[in-house]
């Protein structure tokens, strides 16, 4: 009995050990998590210095309603030390609200000091509307840009519904409430009244265009109306951007046009995410699944869209 005793007592002894450890890990995994977490809520965004410089912001990815950015952008407007600010932009667009956001945000900062905006391999819908916000827009020969348009998406599903038996029911206040809902047949009045929203934001786009790049509303329609995508060169014709160039032309043109000597540094200013590792771990993970497409970021998106997508999804 004695030896089987000490043999009970040794194996819950190396069981708590174990527990131990585990609980231990956890706490350090917290601990370390919540340091991270200050020290990004107290830091929020990197790139002040101090000096003398030329600012710097990245656009990419899909572009949302983003108040961490937009609170960036107000920064720069307010930073003295920043006499420039450059935007490099890689984007195929995102919600309207997000790029008319980018857009009113790099105004502002043009107000108090010279913005233009530098176009990578896309630069389509919200990203373009966030580009006439500069003061100057260069980019290359190969650039995929304006696609000025907005799209509303949804889908019919009742007729599969009806094939496995469901028969969805919806009390709602009135007709063209909660529409489109793709559990209901898409009536000629609600599609109107949709095509009547996606009209006016369009015709909201369009003015936004002609205003910045000093074009009556017409021409832009008639150039651009149909929401056609372009290259660099062909936006140049246009009138949609200034240059064909990329960031060693931008520098130049602040240089000749404001006097902001390419001598001054360049300092890259950034949301600061503590949490960015995480993010893009996921977002690895999401596109091995489902291939490098936009796909699982527009499952993020909501309302209507200012976005192209060479899928053949329709999308403008």
């Amino acid at each position: 009995m004695g030896s089987r005793l000490d043999s009970d007592v040794l194996m819950a002894i190396r069981r708590l050990r174990r527990h131990l450890t585990v609980w231990r890990l956890l706490a350090v995994i917290g601990f370390t998590l919540a340091v991270v977490l200050l020290i990004g809520e107290r830091n929020g965004f990197s790139g002040l210095d101090g000096d003398d410089h030329v600012a710097r912001v990245s656009i990419d990815g899909v572009i949302v309603a983003d108040t961490d950015m937009i609170d960036l952008l107000d920064q720069i407007a307010d930073d003295t030390s920043a006499k420039a600010l450059i935007v490099d932009i890689a984007s195929p667009g995102g919600t309207f609200d997000g790029g008319e956001a980018m857009y009113s945000a790099l105004r502002r900062i043009a107000n108090q000091k010279p913005v233009v905006a530098v176009m990578g391999g896309i630069a389509t819908s919200g990203a373009y509307m966030t580009a006439i916000g500069a003061d100057r827009i260069f980019a290359s020969y190969g650039t995929i840009t304006a696609s000025i348009g907005v799209i509303m998406q949804s889908a019919d599903v009742t007729e599969l519904l009806d094939k496995v038996g469901i028969k969805p029911e919806t009390i709602k206040s009135g007709a063209l409430k909660a529409t489109p809902n793709p559990a209901e047949k898409l009536q000629p009045d609600a599609r109107q009244q949709l095509q009547d929203v996606v009209n006016e934001l369009h015709t909201r786009f369009a003015q936004m265009v002609a205003d910045r790049r000093g074009m009556t509303l017409e021409a832009v329609l008639q150039r651009t109306g149909d929401g056609r995508i372009m290259t660099g060169a062909r936006a140049l014709e246009a009138n949609l951007i200034d240059e064909i160039g990329g960031y060693t032309d931008a520098r130049a043109w602040l240089a000749t046009a404001h006097e902001v000597g390419t001598d001054l540094p360049v300092l890259d200013w950034k949301v600061d995410d503590p949490l960015q590792w995480w993010r893009d771990g996921v977002h690895s993970a999401v596109s091995t699944i489902f291939g490098k497409s936009l796909w699982a970021e527009r499952l993020r998106l909501d309302g209507v869209l200012a976005l192209w997508q060479p899928s053949g999804s329709g999308g403008r």
